[in-house]
């Protein structure tokens, strides 16, 4: 643990350190002498770190479903804007929401919504920003995977579970049940193995 120390140099420098969001605040310099006083004020704010605790990943989702993109930031007076592709996404209050938070929601997702989406976190001269992949599936299953089997991406990356043929290991399939079931029909219709 780091602890705080105010340090007074013998030439008046007053230096404190590690700073923490709680010393804001007046500070008062006194000189003085026999014949006078002298005082000077200086207010002192301490910006809490720019850092986006929950950042975006990449996802695959079905044509007509909903797609969230989480972008939790903290420090103070914090902005959030979102972009897709470098051009900045309006949000339009039906298809194109942000949460309280500062994530993204799109509804009714289609493929004309695929693209690199970015949350740019920014406050004063400061900013940070994360990106993520956003790819819409067209849904040709029918009703082949049940409801109640559903993808989980805020436990795994589907896509990558995919990918990587992780889908035979059960603790994996189990958080994306719908992208493994829908790549395991995809390989017996066209007759490939993964």
């Amino acid at each position: 643990m780091v602890y705080e120390a105010f340090t007074q140099h013998s030439d008046g420098t007053l230096i404190i350190g590690p700073l923490r969001s709680d010393d804001s605040g007046v500070f008062t310099c006194t000189a003085s002498s026999q014949q006078q006083l002298e005082q000077r004020q200086l207010q002192l704010k301490v910006q809490a770190d720019l850092k986006i605790t929950t950042a975006p990943n990449s996802i695959q989702v079905s044509e007509g479903s909903t797609a969230l993109l989480p972008c939790v930031v903290s420090g103070d007076n914090v902005n959030i804007g979102w972009s897709r592709n470098g051009v900045p996404v309006r949000p339009d209050g039906r298809k194109i929401l942000t949460s309280s938070d500062g994530s993204l929601i799109l509804n009714n997702v289609k493929p004309s919504d695929e693209g690199t989406y970015t949350c740019n976190a920014y406050t004063g001269i400061y900013s940070v920003s994360a990106t993520a992949e956003v790819r819409v599936t067209k849904d040709t299953q029918g009703g082949d995977v049940p409801p109640e089997c559903v993808d989980q991406p805020e436990l795994a990356n589907c896509e990558l579970i995919v990918y990587a043929r992780l889908c035979s290991n059960s603790y994996y399939s189990s958080f994306c049940c719908a992208s493994c079931t829908r790549h395991s029909q995809r390989n017996k219709r066209f007759g490939r193995l993964g």
